[in-house]
Parts: structure tokens; sequence; C-alpha cells
């Protein structure tokens, strides 16, 4: 079997001096939206884009940065439910890209939370190592009517949804 390494590093907790080390300078694993076209309607619909192609990787770039950024931010909401028993850094194992649209009762729920113009644009499974445990959350993302984008993290465990429910009830 392959040697598993660990993507990255990260803390149960955000603390305030976590995130003015890292929130801007964060990459996101080569692995998030690979090969997902992440080009805002207005800025391609500017007749001389293809004169900036740096500007464009670069906004590009900017916003798989932030969509990662929010993704590993609600997975983090959930772990520091675990703190308490475990206060050890995670690690995020594996980024694995999933069918999209493949589960029947996420798109359901889109279909009854989400505005008609909001498209699911990939769906990636992230499997998280907390103290020798290996909680997997599912990371949705979509295109918001042609000019944003936004993600959603769900915990794939009922133990893991529960402590996510508390969190978000706590909030």
């Amino acid at each position: 079997p392959p040697v598993e390494v660990a993507v990255m590093e990260f803390p149960c907790f955000r603390s305030e001096d976590w995130i003015k080390k890292n929130f801007e300078n964060m990459e996101a694993p080569a692995e998030v939206l690979d090969g997902v076209d992440l080009s805002p309607t207005q800025m391609m619909n500017t007749p001389n884009i293809g004169f900036f192609p740096g500007k464009v990787a670069a906004v590009r770039e900017g916003l798989r940065r932030s969509l990662f950024r929010q993704a590993l931010f609600q997975v983090q909401n959930v772990e520091v439910t675990y703190m308490q028993e475990c206060r050890d850094m995670r690690l995020l194992r594996e980024i694995v890209e999933r069918q999209k649209g493949g589960n029947l009762v996420w798109n359901l729920y889109d279909r009854v939370t989400k505005p008609r113009d909001v498209e699911l644009i990939r769906e990636e499974r992230w499997t998280v190592d907390r103290c020798q445990d290996r909680p997997q959350f599912d990371v949705r993302y979509y295109n918001e009517g042609g000019g944003g984008y936004s993600v959603t993290v769900v915990p794939c465990s009922w133990a893991d949804r529960w402590q996510w429910i508390q969190f978000m009830i706590s909030d």
C-alpha cells in the first residue's frame, strides 16, 4: 500500500494568533478544486481580459485559496468540539474528488435550500487525522449565479454531524 502523507497540518481551534500567521499566506493543496475553472462571469466578460493573463490567473488562485480557507474553517468548527478529547494538531490526510451530484440526499437539500441560479461545481471528500481517528467530510463547492462561489462542508459520520449541529446552535 502507498505511504500516506499529510497534505497539511492545522489546529482544531482557530486562535487569533494562528489566524494572523496563516490567513493570508495559507496555500490550498493542489487537489482542492483541481481542474475547476473559477472565472467570475463579470471578469470574463471584460473585452480586454485577454491582455492580462497574469491577473486572471491571480484572481482564479485567490478564489481557490479563499474557498479552501472557508472549507477548512468549517472543518475546524467540528474539530474544536473534540478539543477536550484531542488537543493535537489535525492532519488533512486526503482530498479525493467525488462524483458531482452523486449524493441524492445532498442534491435534495440543495434543491430545497439553494436559489435556482446556484450550481454545484465540485464535490470532494476530505479525510482528517484526529488523534488516530479518521473523520471524513463532504466538501461541496458552488457557483453562485455566475459571479460568486461558496462552499458547504458536512461531516460524514453521525457523531460528527451531531457535534456540527451543536456548534451551529451554540454560535
